[in-house]
């Protein structure tokens, strides 16, 4: 195995290291991994795959994150806020809607009064009673 592969291997634990072993084992010819690699055996590749595979998930998966999450009014978060129903979001909810019942568009109009429908905060349910009348008012409903 390549020192890359010693090391990665080190990183991502003793999982990882028995399949790769395995792999490895099943070549006929154990040795030092070939430098072109369309020369090498296929068991040598899957193991270099395999390797390779664990690394970009265990990158991906396991790095935090570089940049922060957005504030929920950017990007669409108000759109997300329906798919939580913590007195949170509900609170968010209540505070965004427009005096008339309405949120940005229909759709999540529809949406967040679906999300406050089975809420049982007082506020909640005054605020469902607006959205409904307004979707009514407007003939979406």
């Amino acid at each position: 195995m390549t020192e890359d592969l010693e090391e990665t291997l080190r990183e991502l634990g003793p999982g990882y290291r028995e399949v790769a072993d395995r792999l490895f084992s099943a070549c006929e010819t154990p040795g030092l991994f070939r430098r072109i690699a369309f020369s090498a055996r296929p068991c040598w590749l899957a193991a270099a795959s395999v390797a390779a595979i664990a690394g970009f998930a265990a990158l991906f998966v396991l790095a935090p994150s570089r940049h922060p999450a957005p504030p929920l009014s950017a990007s669409g978060g108000e759109y997300r806020l329906a798919l939580a129903v913590d007195v949170a979001s509900i609170r968010e909810m209540i505070r965004t809607q427009n005096a008339d019942g309405s949120w940005k568009t229909d759709f999540l109009t529809k949406r967040n009064a679906a999300a406050l429908k089975g809420s049982e905060m007082a506020e909640a349910r005054v605020a469902y009673k607006k959205a409904m009348r307004n979707l009514r008012m407007r003939g979406v409903l």
